[in-house]
């Protein structure tokens, strides 16, 4: 400590007591310390605007780059991919907002704020966001009944192929394939998120044992089997081709819906070579960009064409 500080405190006795000062007078040694320090009161931070800027237009807030956002370009992550191209399937009109899971009300992507005509904020602030299982049932024609819906164990049949075997390859392609992470995840999830290296390295610990708990869970062994798991993900890829067979869309609809959109979530995504994968270790999308999934191809085709050309 330099002589000079340590003489100012050694001369800074508390002063005799006066009796009209009150006994909550900061001690004058107290004070001379906050002299070198003083308090800088910084202003407040902004709350993050949930809304569009376009208060009449729906938006869908996702994880996506801020440009590809003010595009409508498709979102880096398949949850976010499937809601935003099923809105597009239905022809509902929307902005699309780039977020995080910090400002979702479910604390999770996507959501929707609906559209609203009305300008009184007071009125505004009673608009409820839509959380992804109500996203549905929100852009649903009221009373439309597909054949999806009329053969609904079918259905549940296959899309567990979607929401364990393929997400599940997913998650250890992204999370735990450290090439991929650095190349694909880093960027994407961690480096945005903020400009911290010890933050960075806190999110990617929490993100990769997320990953790693979640393929766990259901095992006695914290050892992942990769083969069994690209097996199994190759199967459901097999099993999707196989079903969806010489027709345009799944379950022989006239029109593409939501299983359709799950579908292209992850297919395209796998494809898409400004993902910047490490092909030379990913095991997932290699067959199927190797083309032994022809009209899983084309199908994802026929999609990206139909909403985002």
């Amino acid at each position: 400590m330099p002589q000079d500080d340590e003489n100012k405190f050694k001369k800074s006795n508390v002063s005799p007591k006066n009796e009209n000062s009150s006994w909550l007078t900061t001690p004058s040694f107290i004070r001379r310390i906050f002299d070198h320090f003083p308090l800088c009161t910084h202003p407040l931070n902004e709350l993050p605007d949930r809304r569009p800027i376009e208060r009449n237009q729906n938006a869908l807030f996702i994880f996506a780059r801020e440009e590809d956002a003010r595009a409508g370009a498709p979102s880096f992550n398949p949850g976010c991919l499937k809601w935003q191209t099923y809105l597009k399937l239905m022809g509902i009109d929307f902005l699309t907002v780039s977020s995080s899971n910090h400002a979702s009300p479910t604390g999770s992507l996507p959501f929707v704020i609906p559209a609203t005509s009305c300008a009184n904020s007071s009125v505004l602030d009673l608009v409820r966001p839509i959380p992804s299982h109500q996203i549905q049932a929100w852009a649903s024609k009221p009373g439309a009944i597909s054949k999806t819906q009329s053969d609904s164990d079918r259905y549940e049949a296959y899309l567990s192929l979607l929401d364990h075997r393929i997400r599940k390859a997913w998650l250890h392609t992204l999370y735990l394939s450290q090439s991929n992470f650095d190349a694909v995840a880093r960027p994407l999830y961690i480096n945005p998120a903020t400009s911290s290296r010890p933050a960075r390295l806190v999110l990617s610990h929490n993100l990769q044992a997320a990953a790693l708990e979640e393929l766990t869970k259901a095992s006695t062994s914290s050892v992942i089997d990769l083969d069994a798991l690209y097996r199994e993900s190759d199967n459901a890829f097999s099993a999707l081709s196989d079903f969806l067979g010489d027709e345009d869309w799944f379950f022989g609809e006239a029109e593409p819906g939501l299983f359709d959109a799950g579908v292209f979530a992850y297919t395209h995504l796998l494809c898409d070579k400004e993902m910047g994968w490490k092909t030379e270790v990913e095991r997932l999308g290699k067959s199927l960009r190797e083309g032994k999934w022809k009209n899983l191809l084309a199908h994802e085709r026929r999609v990206f064409n139909k909403c985002y050309r």
